[in-house]
């Protein structure tokens, strides 16, 4: 998710980019063994569900799946308050294509 938030230029490495993706829940659905050492391919998808940023991923190795993950964001002020994801953001990922594979 990181490398996808810096592709789209949402985070830098500032220190307020640690308050933009706040993890909120994380689910892992593993369908096959992964081992050390295999070659990873990591399918990204995202959408904005009012004030949480959905992450799911899609885990490869040789084309064939071995893992669905689920993580779910909010952003968070400093004073560790909820609060909205910018209008820019918003409008960026209402571009976004989203398949649930979540099963």
């Amino acid at each position: 998710r990181v490398e996808w938030c810096r592709s789209k230029k949402i985070i830098t490495n500032s220190t307020d980019s640690v308050f933009f993706l706040t993890v909120y829940e994380t689910e892992v659905r593993h369908l096959a063994p992964t081992r050390f050492g295999d070659q990873l391919t990591i399918e990204v998808e995202v959408k904005l569900v009012k004030a949480k940023l959905n992450f799911q991923y899609r885990l490869k190795v040789a084309g064939k799946m071995t893992a669905l993950v689920k993580t779910v964001h909010c952003r968070m002020d400093k004073d560790f308050k909820v609060s909205r994801f910018d209008k820019n953001l918003v409008t960026l990922l209402e571009k976004e294509i989203w398949t649930e594979t979540w099963l």
